[in-house]
C-alpha cells in the first residue's frame, strides 16, 4: 500500500517513529545474532540441542503463537457475524484437513509444512516491505511473487542447505510421529540439495538484479542488505534456533510495526496493548489444540527433537488457514494487511 504522508514522501525513505526503531531492532538482533554464533562456530563452540529447542519452544509457543492469534481477532473484528462463520468454519476445516494429511501420509504434510512456513514468512516479509519503504521496486505481482519466494526461501531453502543433519533430523522426527520409519531421506539427497540450491542462488540473484532497474537506488540497497542478512543468519545460526527466532522477532515484530505506521498518533505501547488484549483467547484455544495433539499422539515425544518435531507440526497445521483463509481468502482485511 502506499502512503501519501509527506514525512514520508523521499523515495527509498524508511518509516520513522516506532515504526522505524521496531524494523532496525529486528534487523540489530539478526545482525547480532549472526555475528555471535559466526564467532561461537569458528570457535567450535556448539549450542547444545536441548538449548536449541528451549529457544524455540520459548519463542514460538509465546511470542509467536500469540500473535498470530491476535491476527486473525484483528481480521474479524466489526465483521458481518456471517463472515465470521465462514471464515471459522473455513479455518477450523483446514486445520483438521493439514493434520489428516499428517496423520496418511506423513512426507506430503512435511512438504506442505516447508510450503507454507515459505509462504507464510516470504510474503508476510514483502506486505512490511512495501508497506514501509517506497520505490521498492514490487509494482508487478510477479516481482512480489519472486521477492516472497526470496525471502521465504532463506527461512527453509538455506537451513536445509547450510545443516542438513539437523533439518533431515527434525524433519524425519515430524513424520516419525504418524510413521514407523518415515522414508524422508530421498528430500535430502546431494544432487536434490544441489539442484534446490542453484535454483535458490539463481532466484536471489535474478530478483536482485529485475528489481534494481526498476527500484529507487537506496530502496534496492536497503532490500539487498535485508535479503542478505536473513541468508546470513538461517545461514550460520542453527537451524532450530534461527526458525524460533525469526517469527516471534522479525515476522511479529514486523507485522506490529505496520500496525503503527501511517498515523501521526499511533505508539508503541498503543499497538502492543491492542495486540495483548485480541490474542489472549485464540492463543489459549491454540495451545489447547497444541495439548490435544500431544494426547493424540500414540507416544509423547522423549527427546528435545522430539519436542521441537511435535511443535512443528502443530504450527504448520495451524499456519495452513492462518495463510489460507487469513490472506488469500481475504484480500481486502487479511493478515498480511493488519493496520
Amino acid at each position: 500500500m502506499a502512503h501519501a504522508d509527506p514525512e514520508f514522501s523521499l523515495p527509498g525513505a524508511e518509516r520513522a517513529g516506532p515504526t522505524g526503531r521496531l524494523l532496525r531492532a529486528s534487523r540489530a538482533v539478526f545482525l547480532w545474532l549472526t555475528v555471535a554464533f559466526a564467532v561461537a562456530t569458528y570457535a567450535g563452540v556448539t549450542l547444545p540441542l536441548a538449548a536449541q529447542a528451549a529457544v524455540y519452544l520459548s519463542l514460538m509457543g509465546t511470542v509467536s503463537l500469540y500473535h498470530g492469534g491476535f491476527e486473525h481477532v484483528a481480521n474479524l473484528r466489526g465483521r458481518v457475524e456471517s463472515l465470521q462463520a465462514r471464515y471459522l468454519a473455513a479455518y477450523v476445516g483446514l486445520l483438521g484437513a493439514a493434520l489428516a494429511l499428517f496423520a496418511a501420509a506423513p512426507v506430503a504434510g512435511l512438504v506442505v509444512a516447508v510450503g507454507i512456513t515459505v509462504l507464510k514468512a516470504g510474503h508476510g516479509g514483502i506486505a512490511v516491505r512495501r508497506r514501509v519503504r517506497s520505490g521498492d521496486g514490487l509494482g508487478t505481482w510477479r516481482a512480489r511473487l519472486v521477492g516472497a519466494a526470496v525471502r521465504g526461501g532463506a527461512v527453509m531453502v538455506v537451513p536445509y542447505l547450510a545443516a542438513p543433519s539437523v533439518f533431515s533430523a527434525v524433519a524425519y522426527a515430524m513424520a516419525g510421529l504418524f510413521a514407523s520409519d518415515p522414508a524422508v531421506g530421498w528430500l535430502f539427497d546431494p544432487v536434490r540439495r544441489a539442484f534446490v540450491g542453484g535454483c535458490y542462488a539463481g532466484l536471489l540473484l535474478g530478483y536482485l538484479a529485475a528489481t534494481r532497474g526498476t527500484a529507487d537506488p537506496s530502496a534496492w540497497r536497503a532490500e539487498a542488505a535485508e535479503v542478505g542478512l536473513l541468508v546470513a543468519f538461517f545461514a550460520v545460526v542453527p537451524p532450530i534456533v534461527a526458525v524460533g527466532v525469526y517469527f516471534p522477532c522479525w515476522y511479529a515484530t514486523r507485522q506490529v510495526a505496520r500496525m503503527t505506521d501511517g498515523s501521526p498518533d499511533a505508539t508503541l505501547a498503543d499497538a502492543l496493548r491492542r495486540v495483548l488484549r485480541d490474542g489472549a483467547l485464540p492463543w489459549v484455544g491454540a495451545l489447547a489444540v497444541l495439548a490435544g495433539l500431544v494426547v493424540w499422539l500414540p507416544e509423547p515425544p522423549t527427546s528435545a527433537v522430539g519436542w521441537v518435531a511435535v511443535y512443528s507440526v502443530f504450527v504448520a497445521c495451524v499456519a495452513v488457514p492462518h495463510v489460507v483463509v487469513g490472506s488469500w481468502l481475504d484480500r481486502t482485511r487479511g493478515i498480511w494487511s493488519v493496520h
